[in-house]
């Protein structure tokens, strides 16, 4: 997940779209960082569960804070300008796995992958480049055709109920389906390597009156209702983005 800001003179509005999270009650999320966010200033909180919505929404702000997925961060980053400041972090780490998902059957081939569809809540771009990292020493089929869905959940579920063959899904939400749907997470598995992925990313275009908000989204973990906020994105916290050689 990266945290952006897009360019302009103040900061009051913090947009949050992020397909990995499988948030089901924006609701509550609105109201646990509206609680957070009351303890520092005067800020508004808008979580997002459509696309096509949040960046009609964009043409119309000329500043904002937005907390993205990191492959829908580097979508919008040749479309804005936004510079990259936080990054989250779980179980000490900044990355999260990527995996290819399929069901379970007594014919899998972990080594080829056949015609098909591909659930995915990526761009096709960015989808078609991680296959090609999960399988490397793999067969790839060029013409799999990529089924659109709004978040990691969605993806899953359509392998689960036969309206894809694929998914590509990070670790974690497929863990969690272990939770949400044990006889359906038990249909599945994973085929070809896992792949690093950057977690959310917070980015803008740095000026020193947003310190501030950057403080409190370092120390998010450290207040009670940060870490109400938090925890209902499946992390632990941010820590300041350092670029990757």
């Amino acid at each position: 997940m990266i945290i952006s800001f897009s360019h302009a003179k103040t900061c009051d509005e913090i947009y949050i779209y992020n397909s990995d999270t499988n948030i089901n009650n924006y609701k509550q999320l609105k109201i646990e960082f509206d609680r957070f966010f009351g303890r520092i200033g005067n800020y508004t909180f808008q979580p997002f569960d459509d696309k096509n919505i949040f960046e009609k929404q964009l043409k119309e702000k000329k500043f904002c804070m937005l907390i993205l997925s990191s492959w829908y961060f580097q979508n919008l980053q040749e479309k804005l300008s936004l510079t990259p400041i936080l990054i989250a972090h779980r179980k000490g780490v900044d990355t999260q796995q990527v995996v290819l998902i399929t069901k379970v059957t007594p014919g899998n081939n972990k080594k080829v992958i056949p015609k098909g569809n591909l659930a995915s809540c990526m761009s096709n771009v960015h989808s078609k480049a991680l296959l090609k990292k999960i399988l490397i020493d793999s067969n790839y089929d060029n013409n799999l055709i990529l089924l659109r869905v709004p978040k990691d959940i969605d993806a899953l579920m359509a392998v689960g109920f036969g309206m894809s063959t694929y998914a590509l899904s990070t670790f974690h939400s497929f863990n969690m389906l272990s939770i949400i749907n044990p006889p359906l997470y038990h249909k599945l598995t994973s085929i070809g390597k896992k792949v690093e992925s950057p977690l959310m990313i917070c980015a803008f275009l740095y000026n020193k009156k947003h310190n501030k908000l950057i403080d409190a989204f370092v120390n998010i973990d450290k207040i009670p209702e940060g870490k109400n906020s938090i925890k209902m994105l499946g992390i632990d916290g941010f820590k300041m983005y350092q670029k990757k050689e």
